[in-house]
């Protein structure tokens, strides 16, 4: 037991003064510092894929949404009857309902401003533009502010 006893104690000193990392490293196997740095490395690297992922997602969006207003240009006739100017979105989508129901074809045309118009008619000629001007102000929806848009002016988009 006397002999046994100093072991004991050697071996109980030897665990306190060492550490782990002093074990692993004599095992071959990654230190408590390697590992801490391996982690961080894997957040990191995480943290980076995701901001890719999400740099390609908005540059998608924005490659989308300028092909939507190309589209829309080129879709867009030179004038437009233009019966109301709305910053609500709600407001507009009500125009845009009320308008198929009295055989018109609304267009909405985003202005720059923030802006939303509703176009009732579109055409390329001018005097065809005016001559339904006047006549939609027979309507019981028509506000007093119908106006003739010519897209050459660029207000829009």
């Amino acid at each position: 037991m006397k002999k046994i006893f100093p072991l004991l104690i050697g071996i109980i000193l030897l665990g306190s003064v060492s550490s782990c990392d002093w074990i692993r490293a004599r095992l071959g196997m990654p230190t408590s510092e390697e590992l801490q740095q391996k982690q961080e490395q894997i957040i990191q690297d995480s943290l980076e894929k995701v901001a890719r992922e999400q740099e390609a997602r908005l540059e998608q969006l924005r490659l989308d949404s300028l092909a939507k207003i190309e589209a829309q240009k080129s879709a867009l006739a030179r004038y437009h009857v233009v019966l109301g100017s709305f910053i609500m979105d709600n407001n507009a989508d009500r125009m845009m309902q009320k308008l198929p129901d009295l055989g018109y074809d609304p267009v909405r045309i985003e202005f720059k401003n923030g802006y939303s118009v509703i176009s009732a008619y579109q055409t390329n000629s001018l005097p065809d533009a005016y001559n339904k001007m006047y006549k939609m102000f027979s309507l019981d929806i028509t506000p007093y502010d119908v106006w003739v848009y010519d897209t050459n002016q660029q207000l829009h988009f």
